[in-house]
């Protein structure tokens, strides 16, 4: 399956199953164009993730092959934690 991860400030974070990646995309580029702002989104174990970024934070999406994990639901009930393909 693919996996977008997305890098700000240099921390990379992988994005669970079923994230809305435009929406994501989109969320970023409100707050950087209203001078800065929170960015809310789960990430592989189903973590609720938010991140203040600004003009002049670098963002980077990545789209990686990664095996199927029936975990990964992006149930904020069920979290787990096991990104070793990030390292």
């Amino acid at each position: 399956m693919i996996r977008t991860t997305v890098t700000i400030e240099g921390k990379t974070y992988g994005l669970s199953q079923g994230t809305d990646v435009d929406d994501l995309k989109e969320s970023a580029t409100r707050a950087t164009q209203a001078g800065g702002g929170l960015i809310d989104f789960v990430v592989v174990g189903n973590r609720q993730v938010s991140v203040l970024i600004s003009s002049g934070v670098p963002v980077i999406f990545e789209e990686v092959q990664v095996p199927d994990d029936d975990r990964d639901t992006g149930d904020l009930q069920e979290p787990w934690d096991d990104i070793d393909y990030l390292d």
